[in-house]
């Protein structure tokens, strides 16, 4: 149940990313398209991650809820974020906030992710440490 909420979120994001992309770039342009295709996947990066890491610990249920609830915050940060740069503000730097929202989330989840494997690593060894006490 939360792996395909967590699917449906990140397929939303996702959408709405390359749309808020799409709105401030210049499609038009063969140039635009050139350099920002890598500039999507660090900007769509820390939205499909989280799916990424899920799936990947499927066998533990608790990383699909962190997940979860990890997007929905960043999502819903960034979604504020984005919201003030683009369309109240009438700054020309705008555009950088394509630069430091990710920044921010990357770095998020790069704490989420390592306090996750650090909890899965210790569980891990607490349970071969009681089963050689057992024996």
């Amino acid at each position: 149940m939360p792996l395909t909420a967590l699917k449906m979120l990140t397929l939303l994001v996702v959408a709405a990313l390359i749309a808020l992309m799409l709105y401030a770039g210049q499609p038009t342009s063969l140039f635009w398209w050139a350099s920002a295709l890598p500039f999507a996947a660090w900007i769509i990066g820390p939205a499909v991650l989280p799916y990424v890491f899920a799936k990947r610990f499927r066998m533990h249920r608790w990383p699909a809820f962190a997940m979860l609830a990890f997007l929905a915050a960043s999502s819903a940060w960034s979604a504020v974020a984005y919201y003030q740069a683009f369309f109240v503000s009438t700054s020309s730097t705008a555009a950088l906030a394509f630069v430091f929202v990710p920044l921010w989330q990357w770095a998020a989840l790069s704490l989420v992710a390592l306090s996750g494997g650090s909890a899965i690593a210790f569980r891990s060894y607490r349970r071969k440490r009681s089963a050689r006490i057992k024996r």
